[in-house]
């Protein structure tokens, strides 16, 4: 699942509760153990391909943020990373200061230049002079998103400074959670040919004197030197990951990543020394949270099996429910190089896929008041989702499959039936396999011929435009009200099929500037319409969400946000007796 947009929350419980356990620090265990479908796949999560909720659960423990997004959607302030002050509002200024002891768990201070270098990855401000498929300029450095960070100027301040200051352009909604994404710039520096001496001092004047030519190899590094092999065989060289979290990393082997408490963290320690991630098939989760192979788990996408199993394992288990903050959905690959960039073939596949059947079938029986989704920035559990609804009456004119429409419309585009559609999805989720199945069976009578890709590497196939037609995953949201841009907009770093729209590009330049979420309504309910005018994806349902966990642990919960559970796994134990 990658993250991306959305809002709100809902959160209920089924199963046994647990208390927590009356016990000595001698009797906790020493190791807590995640499972997880998918290895993750980079150090550095804030690239196009590495983007993923997997990197995320990850990160919750080993990067530190300004803020942090609690389950609820609320933003509290990260003191123990630094402080932040907006101190005008015209034009928008925001000073932050990382904390004075705040260190990489190399021990190399955390300071300007790191600050400089997320905005530098972010801010699309150094052009390659390449363009992709679409024609559009690609940036030297591969970010997942510029939203917000485009609108700001250079950070303005000197080597081992440890305040900088964000000044924008225009107003940004969500500026309070944009100070994200801090890598170690001593280490991209030094594997691309630059000293780290003098707090960064070489990498500072680079970007501050725009040197393409020194910048374009530490672009290169911070874009695809951090990613892991497939499937997490083995962790690289420990000295190029540092962490600013609680934990640091340890090792790897076989899709298992190992996290040890982190000695140089200056924070409130650790109370389990080492988190493991485990990599396990999602058929196979239950089993091994019944063996004590795993001590918790979040299903990316829940099944009534699954719920089932979870319920007979009874008081061993505590299992919390949900609507998640996330969505399953079939884009399209629409930027010139396959079938779907003629938008009657989208409208057709759009009059044949069994939404209501997918819903009946695979959400359902998990979550009674599922339905059909019929936006994309916002959810059935909204308040506002009705009355946005309302306002996008385009999306009725898909409510029902219709099968003789759809053949019509490819008719009409002139092609030989049946249309070959590659199919893919992730090759670890027979869930996404059952779907795919039950979309060919209704599309193929309508001129298509679905052909199912079970991709083990979905998410670096759709950054491979060509090679794929339609992909089925899932968008995991933070509550934000621009978080959503980069995967709409022309050329956005998640918007994978590369999709362009005017109007919908000038609608999001000012959803960016609003400054409440009822501001942003109107507008974003004109921009769901013009999605479905001209269709950017299919939408099916609200992921129904589901976390598990032995009854031996204590502090899990259920997190509907893109963050996951272990948004405070440093606060877990678990009880020996």
């Amino acid at each position: 699942m990658a993250a991306g947009s959305l809002l709100l929350a809902s959160c209920g419980s089924a199963g046994a509760g647990t208390e927590e356990p009356a016990a000595s620090a001698d009797e906790f265990a020493d190791t807590i153990t995640i499972g997880i479908e998918q290895a993750p796949d980079g150090y550095n999560a804030n690239t196009d391909i590495s983007n993923s909720v997997y990197n995320a659960y990850v990160d919750n423990l080993t990067q530190q943020n300004f803020t942090k997004i609690q389950p609820d959607g609320t933003i509290v302030a990260n003191e123990a990373f630094g402080t932040y002050e907006k101190t005008s509002d015209d034009p928008l200024t925001v000073e932050y200061t990382f904390a004075d002891d705040a260190v990489w768990s190399d021990g190399t201070p955390i300071d300007f230049d790191d600050a400089l270098l997320t905005w530098a990855a972010f801010s699309g401000t150094h052009p390659s002079g390449e363009v992709d498929e679409a024609g559009d300029p690609l940036d030297l450095f591969h970010a997942a998103s510029t939203n917000g960070w485009a609108e700001v100027t250079m950070p303005e301040g000197e080597a081992g400074d440890k305040t900088f200051t964000l000044t924008f352009t225009t107003p940004y909604a969500d500026w309070e959670v944009l100070a994200t994404g801090f890598m170690p710039a001593h280490i991209a520096a030094e594997q691309s040919g630059l000293s780290a001496d003098g707090d960064g001092a070489e990498l500072v004047a680079a970007i501050q004197g725009d040197d393409t030519a020194a910048l374009t190899p530490v672009a290169e590094f911070w874009s695809a030197g951090w990613a892991y092999q497939e499937n997490l065989p083995e962790l690289p060289d420990a000295a190029l990951i540092p962490t600013s979290g609680p934990y640091k990393y340890d090792n790897a082997s076989n899709g298992t990543l190992t996290l040890v408490a982190n000695d140089k963290w200056w924070g409130e320690p650790a109370k389990t020394n080492s988190i493991v991630f485990k990599t396990i098939d999602a058929n196979e989760m239950v089993q091994a949270l019944q063996n004590g192979e795993i001590d918790q788990f979040d299903p990316s996408n829940a099944t009534s099996d699954m719920v089932a199993q979870l319920a007979d394992l009874g008081d061993a288990a505590t299992v919390e429910t949900g609507e998640a903050l996330s969505f399953s959905h079939i884009d399209f690959d629409s930027s010139g190089t396959g079938v779907f960039s003629d938008v009657a073939v989208r409208q057709a596949f759009l009059k044949c896929v069994p939404r209501q059947e997918l819903v009946d079938k695979f959400a359902a029986p998990i979550n009674p008041d599922a339905q059909v989704l019929n936006l994309r920035e916002y959810l059935p559990a909204q308040a506002a989702y009705e009355d946005v609804l309302a306002d996008v009456p385009t999306a009725k004119d898909y409510a029902e499959v219709d099968l003789e429409g759809a053949k019509a419309l490819l008719t009409g585009t002139g092609a030989t039936l049946p249309v070959t559609i590659r199919f893919n999805f992730s090759a670890q989720s027979t869930l996404r396999a059952d779907q795919v199945a039950l979309i060919k069976a209704s599309c193929d009578q309508a001129g298509f011929n679905v052909t199912a890709v079970a991709d083990p590497d979905l998410f670096t196939t759709l950054t491979l435009p060509g090679q794929w037609d339609a992909a089925v995953f899932g968008w995991a949201g933070s509550g934000l009200i621009a978080s959503g841009q980069s995967i709409y907009v022309t050329g956005g770093g998640q918007n994978f099929g590369g999709y362009s729209d005017a109007k919908v590009d000038e609608l999001w330049s000012q959803i960016v500037a609003v400054t409440s979420h009822e501001e942003a309504e109107p507008l974003k309910a004109e921009m769901e319409e013009q999605l479905w005018v001209n269709p950017y994806n299919v939408v099916l349902y609200a992921n129904p969400g589901v976390t598990a966990y032995s009854s031996k642990v204590s502090g899990p919960g259920y997190n509907p946000t893109q963050y996951g559970s272990t948004w405070n796994a440093e606060t877990w134990t678990k009880s020996l007796s």
